[in-house]
């Protein structure tokens, strides 16, 4: 009998044991797979810029209507949001903000009232840079090709313009019209802000072969990507010269 009992003491005390090791074993792989897992989601990331990207017109105003009824607001809308998921791929330290992402939109139907609101939402985003996508019209159906306009003074902005010109004619899909500047054809959106703002006409709504081409889905992406490659490429620049500056 005390043998017996000797012996379950030792198995007891033996089973004790293990299940010890058997905690602090798991205690110390949690903390090893805690260690190399740990996110940093509740940390903010540090972006080195904010884009703010405008679907022209949107809501009460459809904008142009394109030859086969299509709506400038639905076009532009398309072309926003394809830039935005393409800015954000190329480059996660960018960070992307719109005006709208619907039809929905946030301000009064009154255009005066409409075009402050977009120039106050850049402000409190505090948006560095500001792009707008619009669709052109002419009475005349032959006119075509993609226009920017930027403020006379923008230097970045011309800079940006600069390098979509040079992604845009690679796709060879339309006439490039140049880069204008608002001193002879004012607009809010760019006049009223003081950071790089682009306006950006991709063709016109009014020629029926144009229309086409700019509701083409591949080329809205491969015309978006030339646009977020563009504002990626200068942007980048001037943070590497920020940061060189700051090393100096």
């Amino acid at each position: 009998m005390k043998n017996t009992k000797k012996r379950k003491l030792k198995i007891g005390n033996l089973i004790i044991v293990v299940v010890g090791v058997c905690l602090v074993v798991g205690i110390i792989i949690m903390m090893i797979i805690s260690k190399f897992t740990k996110t940093e989601t509740n940390e903010p990331h540090e972006y080195i810029a904010t884009v703010m990207i405008d679907a022209g017109h949107g809501g009460y105003d459809g904008g142009t209507i394109a030859v086969d009824g299509t709506a400038e607001k639905d076009l532009t809308l398309a072309y926003a949001l394809e830039t935005g998921k393409q800015l954000e791929e190329l480059n996660p330290d960018i960070k992307v903000v719109y005006t709208r992402t619907s039809d929905k939109v946030s301000w009064p139907e009154d255009e005066a009232k409409d075009l402050r609101a977009r120039v106050k939402m850049a402000k409190e985003k505090k948006a560095d840079y500001y792009f707008s996508y619009h669709i052109n019209s002419n009475q005349d159906p032959s006119c075509s090709g993609y226009v920017s306009y930027i403020r006379e003074d923008d230097k970045e902005g011309k800079k940006i313009t600069d390098y979509m010109s040079k992604n845009l004619s690679s796709l060879e899909w339309t006439y490039d019209r140049g880069t204008l500047t608002t001193e002879s054809s004012p607009l809010h959106v760019v006049d009223s802000q003081k950071i790089p703002s682009i306006l950006f006409e991709v063709g016109f709504g009014t020629n029926p072969k144009e229309i086409k081409k700019i509701e083409n889905k591949k080329i809205q992406k491969k015309i978006s990507k030339a646009v977020a490659k563009a504002l990626n490429k200068h942007i980048t620049k001037m943070n590497e010269k920020s940061e060189d500056d700051k090393n100096k």
